[in-house]
């Protein structure tokens, strides 16, 4: 049986409609409870025809968080589920909600579920009538209600003519002005990299911002895109500036360390694509290429949104870094004072490292071809990402990643992370199983399509 309700989402992927909120009740048929995504077939009888449907999971790991492990359900039961219908008629369904058959109820997403809704804006008048757009003009050291991946974060304002902008996270956004107030709209990701957009409302109070935090557009859950207010203090640009080697103050990081916060409570940016990123994008999409679903390793950048411990090992020379995700080995070198041009290109680069203070600064090159997100948003073969690697007070990891890529985005993009120490952890492999990927594209009657369209690439450069 199948039965729906409207829910006021926006779209967020290609593959599933956020708009189509829909509940299936059935029975298993088959049962893939394997990475990269745990996969459900459903025989659903809509009126006396039994029709199949592919319902797609998280990870096993994201999964079992949930309390979802692959003992509660199986081939036969009797089940409800609901989540996000696949797009243009397709029998698909990203899983939200699970009751068992013996009528246990599971969410993946948890029932705090945080929709967009109205916020109001600044009434807009001109530069020249707003107190507020002569004192906002410089740098801030930006930060929220909630646990912020490497806050302070730099927020500058800077005046073009008659309009008034911000750049935060490397994204240019235009400013609202009221007489004594502002509001700018930030356009970020949610956990599983589909979009939504926050409105920020504020004002000067002795010297420094405070303001309200409202998501417009998009849906989150707990404890993703949860800010409710921000502040910023003034800085000075000097502030924001790397140092030099002469003040390299290593710091040990080796140990194991886990996943604390993965997005955060603003989301990340949402990836500015040029014009011929964007064909590249519409190349990639036509075969459904994301490498990870078919088990195939992930760069540096694409490691940021994946789950899983790492652990830090060091040596004279270098740092070595181990996933437990997918088993991947990345060194950062001391000892070399530039990258090897001859170098063959590989998922992971080549990563030369040096101290900012007691920051660990890291830049690779010599990438292959790869993609961002699972919404397959290309990186080129030119690419070069830029880490910063340090411990905030409390002791915790902070890692971030900037991707510079001018050949196929606008801007740059940034990613964050912070991990825990977890010395007392094992790396536990996920094992990861490309069945679900290739039967889904059976289901789809796409086979012969994927192979068809699977974009061209150039072989690795030497």
């Amino acid at each position: 049986m199948l039965s729906t309700t409207g829910q006021a989402h926006h779209s967020f992927a290609a593959e599933y409609d956020i708009d189509n909120y829909i509940t299936l009740q059935g029975t298993i048929s088959e049962l893939r409870f394997r990475n990269p995504h745990v996969q459900i077939l459903l025989d659903v009888d809509d009126n006396g025809e039994v029709t199949r449907w592919n319902v797609a999971g998280q990870s096993v790991a994201a999964l079992r968080r949930r309390g979802i492990v692959a003992d509660i359900i199986a081939i036969g039961d009797e089940v409800t589920f609901s989540g996000h219908a696949g797009r243009d008629g397709a029998r698909k369904l990203y899983l939200d909600v699970l009751v068992t058959a013996a009528g246990v109820r599971y969410s993946v997403f948890g029932d705090d579920t945080k929709l967009a809704a109205a916020a109001v804006a600044t009434e807009a008048v001109s530069l020249a009538d707003s107190s507020i757009a002569t004192a906002l003009p410089g740098h801030w050291a930006f930060d929220v209600d909630k646990t912020l991946p490497g806050a302070p974060l730099h927020l500058e304002f800077a005046t073009d003519g008659d309009e008034l902008h911000a750049i935060f996270d490397n994204e240019l956004i235009d400013v609202v002005v009221g007489e004594d107030s502002f509001t700018m709209v930030l356009g970020r990701e949610n956990l599983a990299g589909f979009p939504a957009k926050l409105q920020l409302n504020g004002k000067i109070v002795d010297d420094a911002i405070v303001g309200t935090v409202d998501m417009i557009a998009g849906y989150t859950n707990f404890p993703n895109l949860n800010a409710k207010t921000f502040s910023a203090v003034r800085t000075s640009s000097e502030e924001w500036q790397a140092g030099s080697r002469e003040q390299m103050s290593p710091v040990d990081f080796t140990g194991v360390w886990s996943r604390k916060i993965g997005l955060g409570p603003i989301g990340r940016t949402n990836p500015h694509l040029n014009e011929t990123g964007m064909a590249r994008h519409a190349e990639y999409q036509k075969g459904l290429y994301d490498p990870t679903l078919r088990c195939k390793p992930a760069g540096p950048m694409r490691k940021y949104a994946q789950p899983g411990n790492i652990e830090i090992l060091a040596t004279t020379n270098r740092l070595t870094m181990l996933y437990a995700n997918s088993s991947a080995i990345r060194r950062f070198w001391f000892d070399r004072e530039q990258h090897n041009p001859d170098r063959p290109h590989d998922v992971m680069g080549e990563s030369l490292a040096t101290w900012d203070g007691s920051t660990l600064v890291i830049e690779t090159r010599s990438l292959v071809e790869a993609v961002l997100t699972h919404n397959a948003e290309p990186i080129s073969d030119e690419a070069r990402v830029v880490e910063r690697i340090w411990l905030d007070d409390s002791g915790d990891l902070i890692m971030e990643a900037t991707l510079h890529d001018p050949k196929y985005y606008a801007r740059p993009v940034v990613r964050r992370v912070q991990m825990k120490r977890s010395d007392d952890q094992d790396m536990i492999y996920s094992p990861c199983d490309p069945d679900s990927f290739y039967r889904s594209l059976q289901l789809d009657d796409a086979l012969e399509s994927y192979y068809e369209h699977q974009p061209e690439t150039a072989p690795a450069k030497k």
